[in-house]
């Protein structure tokens, strides 16, 4: 009997995170009959701290046929230094690279990665298994709906886009599957893929186009899987928005609050705050919320429209007042470099979110990111960036390079201080 194909999976997290993009592609294809008993896997949850030379050490010796990796922009140049020294010692391994950093740019990638053998875009639970059948009988992979790959005459050929996942279900769940062990505190649960947003600046939707849920049955189990048998004290969902529909959050508090009345809470859930009224918040606190995160990134009206993005000051104040009644923290987001921003547009975005006392004050500067609307707009709206990830702006029409730095850093004390204020 042929020895069984050996494959790694990848994730350099954020550190103290686990990896449910890893998780899913291998209870995907260990569920897949064309590979079960014929592939085995090994799975590394590590962090983007880690020493590249000790990861790929770590790589190197499991000796695996394939390795895939999970890329985001954060973590894209540690995991291309990885694959550049272990291709240099298993010249024969097949590594495959997905994730939002490259599966918008695939062709990019694989210009400018030779050690990078294909880039699956989109969804890649069907075609990373469809890649591991055909690795494993010694067949071409360059046909597989949804991959980008060599041709194996130099050349890089993309197949045609791969459908959608129709019935999310039929992704076996990581947790109840076995695959991914929850930990305290590091657990996420997604009930469904998509975003019904479309903000310029963000690849949260990842081009899917519409919503796709998870079954109530599935996030049900998953949550008495984490909250009752594994007694986890604290998850949190990856959900672009909580609070999607009125009946959605209701059907999903009411779930939780049982759990909660015993001591489960939930961190950093992301809400719409401009829906979140005194009913809601209630809601969210019997739930176990204990903080969210939301915007509004910008108050600038040219920034908003550049991006795509409502914001209604009112109503955005009333969402804050209403979970700070229900004592839920909630860390108010601001983006420093946004198309048609000025500084002082930005440091009234500040002055306003630090006048409703939310809780925490989040910024950041703006991320060029493949697949968004300002990637491919980028000439036309002038925005220089570093073309390297994380692509971080440099300037804008309206904030030059110096001004831009500064206002990071006194942003960054502001919000400082404001943490410190107790």
């Amino acid at each position: 009997m042929a020895e069984p194909l050996k494959v790694v999976l990848l994730a350099m997290n954020a550190p103290g995170y686990q990896s449910l993009a890893i998780a899913y592609l291998r209870s995907f294809a260990e569920a897949d009959q064309r590979l079960k008993g014929r592939v085995a896997f090994q799975s590394l949850d590590l962090t983007s701290h880690d020493d590249p030379w000790w990861v790929a050490y770590r790589i190197i010796g499991l000796a695996p046929d394939v390795l895939g990796v999970s890329v985001l922009c954060w973590n894209a140049r540690a995991v291309y230094d990885v694959c550049r020294i272990v291709k240099q010692v298993l010249p024969d391994i097949t590594i495959v690279l997905g994730g939002p950093e490259v599966g918008p740019i695939a062709e990019e990638v694989m210009h400018a990665h030779p050690e990078v053998d294909a880039v699956i875009r989109g969804e890649g639970e069907e075609a990373f298994a469809e890649v591991l059948d055909l690795r494993r009988r010694e067949k071409p992979i360059t046909r597989v709906d949804g991959v980008t790959a060599r041709d194996g005459s130099g050349g890089v050929r993309s197949a045609p886009d791969r459908p959608l996942i129709a019935d999310l279900d039929t992704i076996p769940s990581p947790y109840l599957s076995g695959v991914l062990q929850p930990h305290e505190g590091s657990a996420y649960i997604e009930g469904y893929r998509g975003c019904p947003h479309r903000c310029g600046y963000c690849f949260e939707g990842k081009g899917y186009g519409r919503i796709r849920s998870f079954s109530r049955e599935r996030v049900e189990s998953e949550i008495a899987f984490l909250a009752g048998e594994c007694g986890v004290t604290t998850f949190s969902f990856i959900d672009p928005v909580f609070n999607l529909t009125p009946d959605r959050t209701t059907w999903l508090c009411d779930v939780l609050a049982p759990y909660a009345s015993r001591g489960l809470t939930l961190h950093t859930i992301e809400v719409d705050i401009e829906r979140v009224d005194d009913e809601v918040a209630e809601r969210l606190r019997r739930a176990g919320v204990v903080s969210v995160e939301t915007g509004p990134q910008s108050v600038g009206a040219a920034a908003l429209a550049e991006c795509h993005r409502g914001f209604d000051r009112e109503r955005f104040a009333a969402g804050v007042t209403a979970l700070k009644r229900q004592g839920i923290r909630v860390e108010c987001d601001l983006i420093a470099g946004l198309p048609g921003d000025t500084v002082e547009d930005f440091f009234a975005g500040l002055a306003f979110v630090l006048s409703l006392d939310p809780g925490k004050v989040q910024t950041s500067t703006l991320h060029v990111l493949p697949g968004t609307d300002l990637y491919v707009r980028a000439g036309e709206l002038g925005l220089r960036f570093d073309p390297e990830a994380p692509h971080e702006i440099i300037a804008t029409p309206t904030i030059g390079f110096t001004d831009l730095r500064r206002a990071e850093a006194r942003s960054i004390y502001l919000a400082r201080q404001y943490a410190a204020r107790l």
